[in-house]
């Protein structure tokens, strides 16, 4: 019944569009485009086109010559119109005069645009025709201006007639809902005569998919109007516009665009609901993008951990959003992010929306945190659930280096600070033992709790006992034990889950995610830098979202000195690293706070040694219950190869002018003064670690120190301790700045370190994207094997080049 309704509905639409075609043409103001003919009207406009591809056609004729057609030839003008990002066409014919423009434009995100366009027709006496340039600048989400001058090669001629010059304004915009719903324009001349006003506009949108406006003109007092729908991509657009008092003296047009990207919204989306798919049986990409050049379709997109979890928030309060399945739930790699995406469809559910999961096989991650909650949790026959508890593996090489002569020293703080036990001892330690059985037993603790509470009164017995009689190799015993609930094909659940959402349409999760809407800039808010810290920590400057060094250090300090920046969030996921890195990148978080700007840190999987020291300073630090921090403690190794040169035969002789000549060398046999000292330096940087924390948390030394020892900790633990503040992911380090600032917050993403030249498809957009990368990269080492063989000079790549089968 909901799908005839829509149905009829979409149709109702369609003939209201087709019948106002017979009353209009209506040039918008150039500061707010909005559809496919209003972005390729001025030079600039087409740089904040938000879709990856448009297609149109338009005819326009006057309301006498349709009044009174007959048959023939009917007096009109016909435009065509073909865009890709950064370029678009334009075809214009009046009745035997065609007219072309090609115009490039570029933008900085939807701040900025930039745009030359070429204008030409068969009487052209240049063969570049005529030259416009525009920009068009957005300095916020409530204002846009544009300015542009026709045939910029002229402007010293006699045709020069000035600039075109245009201001649109969103009263509304300090709403999020609310913001693009009501726009206000004024269009004015800049010329030799001086500046006058030409024009006048307003338009009013509903959900992203309606758009009614009106203008004004000064120059003929004549009246327009218009209207443009834009349903699954496409867009039909009608206007009027009056040429003196009677009705018939106006001209009507109506154009036809298809529209390919990602702010195209679904007519399900608009006159129903539809289910947000998850169909991601891999790991998340952990990072944004080091250059999001995304090409605008969903499932090219890339999805990163945290935008994957913000869409989902978003989807709770979305009314156009009614339930989640997950086909193939995702593949976690840490405890905290598995927990992090649980609690995001946790607060899904509170809102009322149902989440129906399928899967093959799902590891005890997948499980517990992200399927085991929803209404409906299916199995194919032929898969099961490996469901098993916590354990961690460990191997030791000692003995395996020694049968090759190198002896291996361990250079540890304290005997739990057990980085280095692998190399430096035969087997695990007692205290490695019991601090690793105190966290593994934490974490299962974890797991065994969020099953009770996921599956509440369907287990056959509880959380701890079904997690300990796993695996669930024959998917019967998962139902029978009350882990999943029914055994269904994956065309039996698709069925079943249509039967359950009354046939709603649906959306994949890349598609939703990066639907970019009509707004002008970001959302209302200061602006607090999002600082990503992965990886290991590293002398140098680090590898963009692979390790930290250096330039981490120097971002902050950037960040310190720039005065749009309120505050910053650090998402810091990293076990440790340099010592000397780690105390550079602290010594900016410091001043970072004595300079007033507030310092949150978010920790992921991970935020131990080193990883706990750059977080110490912050003024909150937000981590979840299976992060593992803490590891307050220095560690190395030494090693010596006096052993090797003996099994080889190899003698070696030293020359020194005095002992310490011969310090650390590996060629000569291990001295104990050598040792002690690598010690000192070992215990002065702990020391250094304790006084750290100590400031940084306000803690006592004393108290540090026995958390300390290089002890590891659960995010759990370290909140009861004192280490951290509280239990939480991105958007609670989120909430917790915009308490610090006393306002919204709206946050931009900085990736520290250098860009790999190798990894193209991280450039791309596409790194983690396994799926996507073999064919990516196929293609894009054929395509720059073909512009190498172009030779050098000015290129120009057509579309149907780009874009052509291969």
């Amino acid at each position: 019944m909901q799908q005839t309704s829509s149905r009829a509905l979409r149709r109702l639409f369609a003939v209201v569009a087709i019948s106002f075609a017979a009353s209009g043409a209506y040039a918008q103001s150039a500061a707010d485009p909005h559809t496919v003919w209003d972005y390729s009207d001025g030079p600039a406009a087409w740089s904040l086109f938000p879709d990856a591809m448009a297609f149109g056609f338009r005819g326009e004729a006057g309301v006498s010559d349709l009044a009174s057609y007959a048959g023939g030839t009917l007096p009109a003008t016909v435009d065509l119109a073909y865009g890709v990002p950064g370029l678009v066409y334009r075809y214009t014919d009046d009745g035997g005069s065609p007219r072309h423009a090609l115009t490039s434009a570029f933008g900085l995100g939807r701040a900025f645009g930039m745009g030359l366009r070429f204008r030409w027709d068969d009487t052209a006496a240049s063969a570049w025709g005529v030259q416009d340039l525009g920009v068009i600048v957005r300095p916020s989400g409530y204002a846009s201006f544009s300015a542009s001058v026709d045939d910029v090669l002229d402007l010293a001629g006699d045709g020069y007639d000035g600039a075109s010059l245009a201001l649109a304004v969103r009263p509304l915009a300090f709403s999020p809902r609310l913001g693009p719903a009501l726009t206000l324009s004024a269009d004015a001349r800049l010329g030799p005569d001086g500046f006058s006003m030409t024009g006048a506009g307003a338009r009013f949108v509903l959900d992203d998919w309606l758009s009614l406006s009106g203008s004004y003109s000064f120059a003929d007092s004549s009246i327009g109007v218009a209207l443009a729908v834009t349903l699954s991509g496409a867009e039909t657009s009608a206007g009027y516009s009056s040429a003196g008092a009677g009705l018939l003296d106006g001209r009507a047009s109506v154009g036809q665009a298809l529209r390919l990207g990602r702010a195209v919204k679904s007519a399900e989306r608009v006159f129903g609901s539809s289910v947000l798919v998850i169909d991601e049986p891999g790991l998340f990409q952990p990072n944004p993008p080091l250059v999001d050049m995304d090409p605008g379709f969903g499932d090219q997109a890339v999805l990163w951990f945290d935008l994957a979890v913000a869409a989902i928030d978003r989807a709770a309060s979305d009314a156009s959003i009614r339930a989640l399945a997950m086909l193939e739930p995702p593949v976690f790699d840490t405890d905290a992010r598995a927990q992090e995406f649980g609690r995001a469809l946790g607060r899904f559910r509170a809102a009322g929306k149902p989440v129906y999961v399928f899967a093959q096989s799902m590891g005890r991650l997948s499980y517990v945190y992200a399927a085991a909650g929803a209404e409906l949790v299916a199995l194919d026959p032929n898969g099961g659930l490996p469901l098993v508890d916590v354990s961690s593996t460990h191997l030791y090489f000692r003995d395996l280096l020694a049968r090759f002569g190198v002896r291996t020293y361990s250079l540890q703080s304290h005997e739990t600070k057990t980085a280095n036990n692998s190399i430096t001892e035969p087997a695990m330690t007692g205290p490695e033992r019991a601090m690793i059985e105190r966290y593994v037993t934490g974490l299962a603790s974890q797991s065994w709790s969020a099953l009770d509470g996921a599956r509440g009164g369907k287990l056959a017995s509880d959380g701890r006992s079904a997690i300990g009689a796993g695996p669930y190799l024959d998917p019967r015993a998962a139902v029978e034990a009350g882990l999943a609930d029914e055994l269904l094909y994956r065309d039996e659940f698709e069925a079943r889950l249509a039967e359950l959402t009354d046939g709603a349409g649906r959306v994949d999760l890349r598609s939703y995610a990066r639907e970019r809407g009509l707004e002008w800039g970001p959302p209302p808010g200061r602006k607090v830098a999002l600082v990503y810290l992965s990886g290991s920590i590293v002398g140098g400057e680090g590898v963009a979202g692979s390790s930290i060094g250096e330039s981490a250090a120097d971002l902050l300090a950037a960040l310190r000195d720039d005065p749009t920046v309120a505050g910053v969030i650090m998402r810091v996921d990293s076990g440790g690293g340099s010592a000397l890195t780690s105390d550079h990148i602290a010594r900016q978080v410091k001043k970072l706070k004595d300079a007033g700007k507030p310092v949150v840190v978010s920790m992921a999987g991970y935020a131990a040694s080193g990883g706990y020291y750059i977080s110490a300073y912050a003024d909150r630090i937000i981590a979840e219950a299976g992060t593992l921090t803490g590891s307050i403690g220095v560690t190395g190794f030494d090693f010596n190869l006096t052993g090797t040169l003996e099994l080889l035969g190899v003698g070696a002789a030293t020359v020194s002018a005095g002992p310490s000549g011969e310090f650390g060398n590996p060629f000569l046999p291990r001295r104990d003064a050598d040792g002690e000292a690598e010690r000192g330096m070992i215990m002065y940087v702990y020391d250094r670690f304790v006084d750290v924390v100590a400031e940084g948390r306000g803690m006592d030394r004393a108290r540090v120190d026995e958390l300390g020892k290089g002890q590891i900790w659960l995010g759990s633990e370290a909140a009861e301790n004192g280490l951290v503040d509280a239990i939480g992911g991105l958007a609670e380090a989120e909430a917790a700045m915009e308490e610090l600032l006393g306002t919204g917050v709206r946050c931009e993403a900085y990736l520290p370190g250098e860009i790999e030249t190798g990894p193209l498809l991280s450039l791309l957009g596409l790194s983690g994207a396994s799926s996507v990368a073999g064919g990516a990269l196929e293609r894009a080492s054929g395509f720059i094997d073909e512009l190498a063989g172009m030779g050098e000079g000015a290129l120009y790549l057509a579309p149907e080049y780009l874009y052509r089968d291969r």
